[in-house]
């Protein structure tokens, strides 16, 4: 069983590649310019549609690269590689946005907003710290309103157990 905190018994990676439609990096990666280091040592080992990021890169054609973070406490290992993901795309010209789930974090976890708020500041200047570029789009979900209607609007589409299917809980 895999969870985002544990791993249990022993894990068949060719079964998952093909039950979540996953391509392995295998022959693209010679296409990559510089593949970043975890692509290299096949901890970051598949994909889809990557691809077009490749291409993207290679043309020099616009592309992006979002992740984010949920600040619930502090920085570790997981989260540098994350970031250090986030800035090597940036670096080969994708358009980084980064987002802080300080409300997912409020909901979630139980933590005070003031307290997402600093674990939060801590992450964004950890990241800025490793070499984020200034052009790079940081937002915190409380602060942006599109997503807060969105949530809202979305709420009324999804019950308990489909929540409960989607986020384990």
């Amino acid at each position: 069983m895999i969870t985002p905190w544990e791993v249990e018994g022993v894990i068949d990676y060719k079964k998952l590649l093909e039950e979540f439609g996953i391509n392995p990096f295998g022959e693209l990666l010679k296409f990559i310019p510089n593949p970043h280091k975890l692509m290299r040592r096949g901890i970051i080992f598949g994909h889809r549609d990557y691809w077009r990021i490749v291409e993207a890169i290679n043309c020099a054609k616009d592309f992006a690269v979002m992740s984010g973070f949920m600040p619930s406490g502090a920085i570790h290992f997981g989260h540098k590689m994350t970031m250090d993901e986030i800035i090597w795309h940036q670096k080969l010209g994708a358009r980084a946005f980064v987002a802080i789930a300080d409300m997912e974090a409020h909901l979630v976890r139980g933590l005070s907003y003031e307290k997402t708020k600093q674990i939060g500041m801590d992450y964004v200047k950890s990241i800025i710290a490793l070499g984020l570029e200034k052009d790079a789009l940081i937002y915190f979900q409380s602060k942006n309103a599109a997503v807060k209607d969105l949530a809202y609007e979305l709420s009324a589409e999804v019950n308990l157990n489909e929540m409960r299917a989607i986020y384990g809980f």
